[in-house]
Protein backbone atom coordinates (compact mmCIF):
# COMPACT_ATOMS: atom_id res chain seq x y z
CA UNK A 1 0.00 0.00 0.00
CA UNK A 2 1.33 3.15 -1.02
CA UNK A 3 1.71 5.91 1.96
CA UNK A 4 -0.71 8.36 2.26
CA UNK A 5 1.99 11.28 0.99
CA UNK A 6 2.71 8.99 -2.14
CA UNK A 7 -1.01 9.10 -2.50
CA UNK A 8 -1.48 12.56 -2.12
CA UNK A 9 1.29 13.50 -4.69
CA UNK A 10 -0.92 10.90 -7.28
CA UNK A 11 -3.89 12.98 -6.75
CA UNK A 12 -2.40 16.35 -7.06
CA UNK A 13 -1.29 14.47 -10.67
CA UNK A 14 -4.83 13.68 -11.79
CA UNK A 15 -5.84 16.76 -11.10
CA UNK A 16 -3.21 18.95 -13.07
CA UNK A 17 -5.66 18.33 -16.10
CA UNK A 18 -8.85 18.03 -14.49
CA UNK A 19 -9.71 18.78 -11.10
CA UNK A 20 -12.15 16.59 -10.90
CA UNK A 21 -10.33 13.34 -11.41
CA UNK A 22 -9.13 11.10 -8.67
CA UNK A 23 -6.52 8.46 -9.00
CA UNK A 24 -7.63 4.79 -9.54
CA UNK A 25 -5.16 3.62 -6.53
CA UNK A 26 -7.56 3.60 -3.77
CA UNK A 27 -5.90 5.78 -0.98
CA UNK A 28 -4.94 4.82 2.66
CA UNK A 29 -6.89 4.43 5.37
CA UNK A 30 -5.57 7.66 7.13
CA UNK A 31 -7.30 9.94 4.21
CA UNK A 32 -10.24 9.18 5.21
CA UNK A 33 -12.27 10.03 8.59
CA UNK A 34 -12.83 8.21 11.37
CA UNK A 35 -15.60 10.26 12.75
CA UNK A 36 -19.27 8.04 13.33
CA UNK A 37 -21.61 9.85 12.05
CA UNK A 38 -23.76 11.47 15.22
CA UNK A 39 -28.06 11.55 15.81
CA UNK A 40 -27.78 14.62 14.04
CA UNK A 41 -26.50 13.62 10.45
CA UNK A 42 -27.84 10.02 10.62
CA UNK A 43 -31.69 11.96 10.86
CA UNK A 44 -30.21 14.18 7.69
CA UNK A 45 -28.79 11.20 5.87
CA UNK A 46 -31.55 8.55 7.46
CA UNK A 47 -35.15 10.41 7.97
CA UNK A 48 -37.76 8.16 10.30
CA UNK A 49 -34.80 5.80 10.91
CA UNK A 50 -35.16 2.73 12.87
CA UNK A 51 -32.97 3.43 16.14
CA UNK A 52 -32.50 -0.53 16.34
CA UNK A 53 -30.76 -0.65 12.35
CA UNK A 54 -27.80 0.09 13.45
CA UNK A 55 -24.13 -1.22 13.19
CA UNK A 56 -24.57 -5.05 12.97
CA UNK A 57 -28.10 -4.86 12.29
CA UNK A 58 -28.04 -2.57 9.84
CA UNK A 59 -30.60 -2.46 7.08
CA UNK A 60 -28.90 -1.01 4.80
CA UNK A 61 -26.11 -3.86 4.51
CA UNK A 62 -29.48 -6.17 5.01
CA UNK A 63 -30.66 -4.95 1.79
CA UNK A 64 -27.84 -5.14 -0.17
CA UNK A 65 -27.22 -8.98 1.20
CA UNK A 66 -30.56 -9.62 0.06
CA UNK A 67 -29.77 -8.59 -3.40
CA UNK A 68 -26.48 -9.10 -3.89
CA UNK A 69 -25.78 -12.54 -2.18
CA UNK A 70 -28.52 -14.53 -2.87
CA UNK A 71 -27.45 -17.07 -4.66
CA UNK A 72 -24.65 -18.06 -2.07
CA UNK A 73 -24.96 -21.21 -0.15
CA UNK A 74 -25.27 -19.97 3.41
CA UNK A 75 -26.58 -16.46 2.67
CA UNK A 76 -25.07 -13.79 4.96
CA UNK A 77 -26.28 -11.35 7.70
CA UNK A 78 -25.47 -7.67 8.34
CA UNK A 79 -23.33 -8.86 11.65
CA UNK A 80 -21.54 -10.92 9.34
CA UNK A 81 -20.85 -8.15 6.90
CA UNK A 82 -20.17 -6.00 10.91
CA UNK A 83 -17.31 -8.66 11.74
CA UNK A 84 -15.78 -8.65 7.95
CA UNK A 85 -15.07 -4.95 8.09
CA UNK A 86 -13.49 -5.04 11.44
CA UNK A 87 -11.57 -8.41 11.41
CA UNK A 88 -8.22 -7.65 11.73
CA UNK A 89 -7.19 -10.73 9.30
CA UNK A 90 -10.80 -11.76 7.61
CA UNK A 91 -11.47 -15.20 6.53
CA UNK A 92 -12.00 -15.92 2.89
CA UNK A 93 -15.80 -15.36 3.41
CA UNK A 94 -15.01 -12.13 5.07
CA UNK A 95 -12.83 -11.12 1.72
CA UNK A 96 -15.92 -12.21 -0.51
CA UNK A 97 -18.65 -10.18 1.59
CA UNK A 98 -16.21 -7.09 1.68
CA UNK A 99 -15.65 -7.13 -2.27
CA UNK A 100 -19.45 -7.83 -2.93
CA UNK A 101 -19.99 -4.76 -0.92
CA UNK A 102 -16.89 -2.78 -3.03
CA UNK A 103 -18.33 -4.16 -6.33
CA UNK A 104 -21.80 -3.71 -5.93
CA UNK A 105 -22.91 -1.07 -3.76
CA UNK A 106 -24.38 2.24 -4.71
CA UNK A 107 -22.64 5.13 -3.36
CA UNK A 108 -25.40 6.05 -1.23
CA UNK A 109 -25.07 2.78 -0.10
CA UNK A 110 -22.25 3.55 0.95
CA UNK A 111 -23.23 6.84 3.13
CA UNK A 112 -25.85 5.19 4.41
CA UNK A 113 -24.15 2.03 5.87
CA UNK A 114 -21.85 5.24 7.42
CA UNK A 115 -24.75 6.92 8.75
CA UNK A 116 -26.12 3.55 10.57
CA UNK A 117 -22.61 3.23 12.04
CA UNK A 118 -21.24 -0.17 10.60
CA UNK A 119 -17.82 1.75 9.78
CA UNK A 120 -15.98 5.09 9.71
CA UNK A 121 -14.72 5.62 5.84
CA UNK A 122 -11.58 5.37 7.33
CA UNK A 123 -11.90 1.58 8.86
CA UNK A 124 -13.93 0.79 5.14
CA UNK A 125 -10.88 1.45 3.09
CA UNK A 126 -8.94 -0.28 5.69
CA UNK A 127 -11.24 -3.18 5.52
CA UNK A 128 -10.80 -2.89 1.41
CA UNK A 129 -6.97 -2.87 1.85
CA UNK A 130 -7.21 -5.69 4.39
CA UNK A 131 -9.33 -7.61 1.87
CA UNK A 132 -7.15 -6.52 -1.46
CA UNK A 133 -10.82 -5.28 -2.92
CA UNK A 134 -10.01 -2.27 -4.53
CA UNK A 135 -10.67 -1.94 -8.32
CA UNK A 136 -9.73 0.79 -10.57
CA UNK A 137 -13.50 2.37 -10.93
CA UNK A 138 -14.29 1.62 -7.27
CA UNK A 139 -10.85 3.37 -6.08
CA UNK A 140 -11.92 6.62 -7.81
CA UNK A 141 -15.07 7.07 -6.79
CA UNK A 142 -14.25 6.31 -2.79
CA UNK A 143 -11.12 8.62 -3.20
CA UNK A 144 -13.99 11.15 -3.96
CA UNK A 145 -14.78 10.84 -0.01
CA UNK A 146 -11.30 11.15 1.31
CA UNK A 147 -10.48 14.45 3.05
CA UNK A 148 -8.98 17.24 1.13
Amino acid sequence: MMTLEEWRALRRQAKITNRDEEPDVLAPPEAFSDRHADETLRDDYLPGHDPSALRARSSTVDSRINSSCCGWVTQPTSAEFYDAIHAEMPTRRQRALIRMWTKEARPNEIVMAWAEEVYTLRELIAAIHRARADHPQVAKELNRLARR
